[in-house]
């Protein structure tokens, strides 16, 4: 099996209870199409391993709470800790995952439309309908709305966020 053929999907976060139980995090979000989810393949020494799933449950918008097969203490979890979880490009396309990119543009200057600096991204905050860049400027930080319709240019190769900033937002500290 080689990796290039599956969907890096996330990582296990940590242990859940003691029956075995373990929190998967999504790069993405969680699939809303979890339930269907029958396997996965943890990154065991760089050989994908495949682990059966007994029963899944949704614990917040990126995390899900697995318990595998044949595994029914939390010793034999330890090990896994960390590790990748890959899925088929089938299970994809059964669980519509987006397989776009998590978006990093920490470190990217943000300007407003007239090209005057605010500051800089601290951090993506990938909320549903409403995603928020945390900009650090000289007075504190401000979170700005990541919105398709406000921002006007995203220039990777300067790092630099263009966006037309809400009237009155940076009047707001």
């Amino acid at each position: 099996m080689k990796k290039d053929d599956y969907f890096l999907a996330g990582s296990l976060l940590k242990s859940s209870g003691i029956k075995g139980e373990v929190i998967l995090k999504f790069n993405n979000d969680r699939p809303e199409e979890i339930q269907k989810l029958e396997s996965i393949f943890i990154d065991v020494d760089n050989k994908l391993v495949p682990f059966f799933i007994e029963k899944i449950k949704s614990k917040s918008t990126s995390t899900a709470v697995v318990k595998f097969e044949d595994i029914d203490a939390e010793e034999k979890l330890i090990e896994f800790i960390g590790l990748d979880f890959y899925i088929t490009y089938e299970q994809v396309e059964v669980l519509k995952i987006s397989t776009d990119e998590p978006i990093d543009v920490a470190g990217y200057k943000v300007k407003d439309q007239n090209n005057k600096l605010i500051g800089e991204v601290i951090e993506y905050i990938d909320i549903t309908k409403n995603p928020l860049l945390n900009v650090k400027t000289d007075s504190g930080e401000i979170l700005i709305p990541a919105k398709d319709e406000l921002i006007i240019e995203v220039d990777d190769d300067l790092q630099e966020i263009l966006i037309n900033i809400p009237e009155g937002l940076l009047d707001l500290d």
